[in-house]
């Protein structure tokens, strides 16, 4: 978007001092204009207007906004705080304020702001709309006489800058769309006090902005203004929207014009035909683009094969079965191969205890028997002979009997299920094993319970067939 632009300000006919303020600057956040009128009207009321216009156009600069509209709130506010803390701190500047509006132009549209009497204009297509709404007035009733004091006008600002610590001015809640040939107009209460819209609309042209700003300053004065007058147009050069083409029939009933127009200002035939060639051109190929698009769409539907995964579904059924199913029976018999197992190992367990009760219970015999002996020993010494060897023998032959129960029970565990028994040596692996035995090393994992290859020197592993 481009602008071009022109500023005025002037003192009007009433007042010795200016108490108004303008500015504008190219910042990170877009092109900033700024009017701000002062009260009262001497110099305190110039030193308001100034501090909040440049407060504003330094807020603009020091950071690139991610949200235009709270940006120029924070804008105002920061303003804001530098006028409340002048009038707090100088005893001189107490109950200074300002009224300040404010435009941002941007690449994509128009943003603008207000707080107390000043005002934002547009007008496009040869009307001119008001954007803002004050928040209040100066009652000055037109200064009738020269007895007045006109640094004490009768204050009506309910709203104003520098007024309170915090403010709420009014942001424009939407981007404004504007075309080329449109003009903003951002103004202090000077000129609309003795201007109505209907006259500015009339002094008002795109192409003369620096002409029409003398002469509203010039008609201000010819009413004689009673305040400072400060204002500036802002002609859109290429604005963010195009305008419009309209019909003859809209052209005479209305008498307004959108572009494109003759070098006279008015739109001719041959440019209306070509106008309507145009749109009904574009209308056709639009037709046109939209049916050959349908046409792709149902075809595309009637004719496109659908994509069918159930090969892939059944292949990965078919590995989850074949995972879930794979040697059912060989399983049963491992399991059978680890109950068995088992069982002997509690059977032998058992029977150990049994020989250990029985040795035990032989020991306590032979103590007595003994004790009986040393009793007997001295009547009959030949006796003594016999039974000692018998008791010996007896107790030999309990403990050869747990060791034949032990082979025999080892060899139960090797032949049942086909498997057989291995000790642990020193340099024993599970895959060692499984080379030496001719078996799979998971064989040997499942058939001894063995999460991992750790095993350990004097271990007993079956080895399955």
């Amino acid at each position: 978007m481009k602008v071009s632009y022109c500023s005025k300000t002037d003192l009007g006919l009433k007042h010795p001092i200016n108490s108004d303020a303008l500015g504008d600057k190219k910042t990170k956040n877009g092109h900033v204009f700024v009017v701000a009128d002062g009260s009262p009207v001497d110099a305190n009321g110039s030193f308001a207007s100034r501090l909040a216009v440049q407060s504003i156009l330094d807020f603009f600069e020091k950071e690139i906004f991610d949200n235009v509209f709270i940006g120029i709130n924070h804008a105002f506010q920061f303003a804001n705080e530098q006028v409340y803390r002048a009038s707090i701190l100088e005893e001189g500047l107490k109950g200074i304020f300002a009224s300040v509006a404010v435009v941002l132009v941007r690449e994509e549209g128009v943003y603008y702001a207000h707080i107390g009497n000043a005002r934002v204009y547009l007008k496009s297509e040869g009307k001119l709309q008001r954007l803002t709404n004050d928040h209040g007035y100066l009652d000055v009733q037109l200064y009738p006489t020269n007895d007045v004091d006109y640094s004490k006008p009768v204050v009506k600002l309910p709203k104003a800058l520098g007024n309170t610590p915090s403010i709420s001015p009014t942001v424009c809640f939407s981007k404004l769309d504007v075309a080329a040939g449109d003009v903003l107009l951002v103004c202090t209460h000077g000129i609309t006090k003795v201007l109505d819209d209907n006259f500015i609309n009339s002094k008002i042209e795109y192409a003369s902005i620096n002409a029409n700003i003398l002469e509203l300053v010039d008609s201000a004065k010819g009413k004689s203004v009673p305040e400072n007058v400060t204002l500036q147009l802002i002609a859109v050069t290429e604005g963010n929207i195009q305008k419009r083409f309209i019909s003859a029939t809209n052209t005479q009933k209305n008498n307004v014009v959108d572009t494109p127009t003759s070098s006279e200002g008015k739109v001719t035939q041959e440019q209306i035909n070509l106008f309507n060639k145009i749109t009904l051109d574009r209308n056709k190929t639009i037709k046109i683009g939209a049916a050959i698009i349908a046409v792709f769409v149902v075809i595309w539907f009637v004719f496109r094969q659908p994509h069918d995964d159930t090969d892939k579904v059944l292949d990965d059924a078919g590995e989850i079965i074949q995972k879930d199913t794979t040697n059912q029976h060989q399983d049963l018999e491992t399991l059978m191969e680890y109950e068995k197992p088992k069982k002997a190992e509690k059977e032998e367990e058992e029977e150990e205890e049994e020989t250990e009760e029985e040795v035990t219970d032989e020991e306590e015999t032979a103590t007595e028997s003994s004790d009986e002996t040393e009793v007997e020993e001295a009547t009959t010494p030949k006796e003594e002979a016999t039974v000692a060897p018998k008791v010996s023998e007896k107790k030999e032959e309990k403990k050869k009997e747990p060791k034949k129960e032990e082979k025999k029970k080892e060899d139960k565990k090797a032949k049942s299920g086909n498997s057989k028994s291995h000790t642990v040596k020193s340099g024993n692996t599970i895959n060692g094993l499984a080379a030496e035995y001719g078996v799979k090393p998971d064989a040997i994992r499942k058939a001894n319970n063995l999460s991992d290859d750790k095993i350990e020197i004097g271990q007993k592993l079956i080895i399955p067939q």
